[in-house]
């Protein structure tokens, strides 16, 4: 399924130059993006049709599609295989100008390969597309032997967010490159299971070492400008180390104090009891014109959900979706005016709350 997404009009070269420059503090030579950023406010669907932005197909979106059965096990794999970067990995099909630096369209991200690693397991329990299913994902395994190291010692490792250098290290970005080497650890080819165990758990053992005393997590694992500590982010950190505890159960001594910490964190500082909503930053590097996104929603009911937290996440989730829907249409944001914004951009929160809420429809089928 194709759509558009919140950040897909940067990838239009003229624009993407323009948005470059004013990232790197050339702003007298992209003073066109502050007359583009209110256009995209109020004005985001018109905005792209008249630029001629197209819409994409992300492989890890159709993952979590394929997981909530809407979409078949072959339909998965033809759009994985179609989809492939470099042969070995996913990414996205557009240019992302983050602080970190340019990444080009079809770049593969250790944040978005997991998503896919995790469907092509389940594909694989389908007879006929076996083989092809377990083929994908055992070449991921050059995707992860490829990120740069980017810290290293006798108990810690912390990789880039995708195989090109960058100046700054991610924190999320590693815990999924610990999950991915955790599904290599158990899923993999004999041969490399030893080496993936122990990548996960030195990963671990840097990710631990970046949190904070609050039991937070910043994203960059630095005190440089630009850093910043938000809702699913922190969500993303303790998602991927519960799942790498489930996976790799011996390494819960290392994996429960800080997962406890950090829930903790969220749930004191992120969550916002008087609104039922998560906030999108405690500490946030810069001012926009939203108030609430799906994309915290999604993965804090995910927690909620992980946690076994059921009545508090279906309460949650009936929330969520009375703020983010109307006349049948789901929304990625909403503004300062309490408008609903970013109609049908399904990557930005949309299909993973969908995915989430599948899961707790599952538990409580389970339950019953």
């Amino acid at each position: 399924m194709k759509f558009h997404d919140p950040y897909d009009i940067w990838s239009l070269p003229a624009l993407g130059d323009k948005k470059s420059k004013w990232t790197n503090g050339q702003k007298k030579s992209a003073m066109l993006i502050p007359i583009i950023g209110l256009l995209e406010i109020f004005a985001p669907s018109h905005l792209r049709k008249y630029l001629g932005v197209k819409p994409h197909e992300f492989a890890h979106i159709e993952a979590m599609r394929h997981q909530t059965g809407e979409i078949s096990a072959h339909e998965a794999l033809g759009i994985f295989k179609q989809s492939r970067v470099l042969d070995v990995a996913w990414g996205l099909p557009f240019a992302w100008f983050s602080k970190n630096g340019i990444y080009s369209a079809n770049t593969p991200y250790v944040t978005n390969t997991p998503y896919v690693m995790e469907a092509l397991i389940g594909i694989a329990q389908t007879a006929e597309l076996k083989n092809e299913a377990e083929r994908l994902f055992e070449e991921t395994w050059k995707f992860l032997e490829s990120l740069e190291v980017m810290h290293i010692s006798e108990t810690e490792l912390a990789l880039s967010y995708a195989p090109i250098h960058e100046p700054r290290m991610v924190v999320n970005a590693n815990s999924y490159a610990a999950f991915a080497y955790a599904l290599h650890a158990v899923h993999g080819r004999e041969e490399v299971r030893a080496l993936a165990s122990q990548r996960a758990e030195h990963l671990i053992g840097w990710i631990v070492a970046q949190q904070q005393a609050d039991g937070s997590w910043p994203y960059y694992a630095d005190n440089a400008p630009g850093n910043f500590i938000d809702g699913f982010h922190s969500c993303f950190v303790i998602k991927n180390l519960l799942k790498i505890k489930y996976l790799l159960p011996n390494l819960s001594p290392k994996i429960s104090p800080p997962v406890d910490a950090g829930w903790s964190y969220i749930k004191s500082h992120i969550y916002d009891s008087q609104n039922n909503l998560c906030r999108r930053f405690s500490q946030p590097s810069h001012r926009d014109p939203f108030r609430w996104d799906l994309y915290d929603q999604a993965e804090y009911l995910g927690l909620l959900i992980d946690f076994e937290m059921l009545d508090e996440a279906q309460n949650f989730a009936s929330h969520v979706e009375s703020r983010f829907t109307n006349n049948g249409n789901w929304f990625c944001r909403i503004d300062i005016l309490g408008r609903p914004w970013g109609k049908g951009f399904l990557r930005w929160g949309i299909v993973p709350f969908l995915y989430q809420k599948h899961r707790l429809q599952q538990f409580n089928i389970g339950s019953h």
